[in-house]
């Protein structure tokens, strides 16, 4: 026992194995939380998606609204010029 190392011990070897075989064990699941944390994200990433889109109909709505609004006014005479008689 003298000149064995301490590597050679079945004690030893079977611990390093489970100790393998344990953090094996949790690198899969958190391989399997990160890819259901992605699927989450990527439905809300389309959800936000969609409603970007409909936020940039809407903003454009209003900008025609706005543009034709203004255009309105410009042809309505400006009050200020009004001459007090």
């Amino acid at each position: 026992m003298v000149g064995e190392s301490i590597l050679n011990n079945e004690l030893i070897q079977f611990g390093f194995a489970g100790f393998g075989l344990l953090q094996l064990g949790v690198i899969v699941w958190l391989i399997k939380q990160l890819i259901s944390v992605l699927t989450k994200n990527n439905s809300i990433i389309a959800k936000h998606t969609d409603v970007m889109g409909k936020l940039d109909e809407h903003i454009q709505v209003g900008n025609q609204e706005t543009r034709g609004l203004s255009d309105l006014l410009k042809t309505r005479p400006c009050i200020r010029h009004r001459s007090n008689d």
